[in-house]
């Protein structure tokens, strides 16, 4: 076999090369990350247009290079992408920094998943940036895996209800979205067993252990998509019910109220009353902090407790 006839034959040998622009391709369209070049202007709305792609990026998105070239990178945003992210992108670019980020991307079908990607501005001789060269690759399995330990240690593990610490994180969270003016107001609710120390002692831990399962799952199943429940440590819990106000959350607090009364917990045959007492807070001044939003949830619960149990103050 001569030397032409084995070049011929395998593309990717280097002697001779008659088309290093095609070699590069090849090489390029057999990698598993997908690589974009777009032009290094018009970095505001439409965006920098996409000049060249290669072969993954097509199969990855499940577009056609007519669908593609000339359009923005943007094109692969959807609802759920991180705005936050995409301005930190989008500052690094305007001072032609590279960057590296992770965002949720969308296929032409609608179906979405995470893609890491680098992008490095591309200068010419002149020292002028005229392109950017984005590497991309699809890291879903390990986003998922990442999400799903983060929601296991973000979980108290016998209620299946949020942490303490992960009740807080929230709470900071919804309450830098009334800051926004995202919601008119934010109240938070304090709830404590009654008498849970009785149940510990008469029936044993694992009665109480039972006991706090069964109200856990009765406060999921009366929660709005939007509200949150957590386990603060104990027989304490609390609820955090976004653009509710004081009456709304007085009638919410009694009718869960009267929810629990109505179950009934069951441990080795026997039947378990369970009560609860209930502190309610309500933030509308943004200068209240999440803390003393809490303090004052507290307070009401306590008060709550002092009035005879089994009730909600205010």
């Amino acid at each position: 076999m001569n030397s032409n006839s084995l070049v011929d034959s395998n593309p990717l040998l280097l002697s001779p090369i008659k088309d290093l622009a095609k070699l590069l391709e090849i090489c390029i369209n057999r990698l598993n990350d997908a690589i974009v070049i777009t032009e290094a202007d018009a970095i505001n709305v439409p965006g920098p247009r996409i000049i060249w792609a290669n072969k993954v990026f097509f199969e990855r998105n499940g577009y056609s290079p007519d669908e593609i070239i000339g359009q923005s990178p943007r094109i692969l945003q959807g609802p759920e992408t991180d705005r936050a992210v995409l301005h930190r992108v989008r500052t690094a670019l305007e001072s032609w920094q590279s960057v590296r980020a992770e965002v949720l991307n969308y296929r032409k079908d609608g179906s979405s998943y995470w893609n890491e990607f680098e992008i490095v501005p591309i200068a010419n001789e002149k020292g002028v940036y005229t392109h950017f060269v984005s590497v991309q690759r699809d890291v879903t399995e390990r986003k998922l895996l990442e999400m799903k330990f983060k929601e296991l240690s973000s979980i108290d593990y016998l209620t299946e209800v949020f942490n303490r610490r992960s009740f807080m994180d929230k709470m900071e969270h919804e309450f830098a979205l009334l800051q926004r003016g995202y919601y008119a107001q934010l109240a938070v609710l304090m709830l404590d067993i009654d008498f849970f120390k009785h149940v510990n002692d008469t029936f044993g831990h694992a009665a109480g252990d039972m006991v706090l399962k069964h109200l856990a799952s009765l406060l999921r199943n009366n929660l709005r998509r939007i509200d949150t429940v957590g386990r603060l440590g104990g027989e304490e819990f609390a609820i955090i019910l976004p653009n509710t106000n004081i009456g709304a959350a007085k009638v919410f607090a009694d009718r869960l109220m009267v929810n629990i009364m109505d179950s009934v917990a069951e441990y080795n045959g026997k039947f378990l009353p369970v009560t609860v007492s209930i502190g309610i807070s309500v933030i509308e001044d943004i200068s209240v902090t999440t803390e003393a939003a809490l303090i004052q949830a507290d307070k009401e619960l306590y008060r709550a407790k002092q009035e005879g149990r089994n009730r909600t103050c205010p």
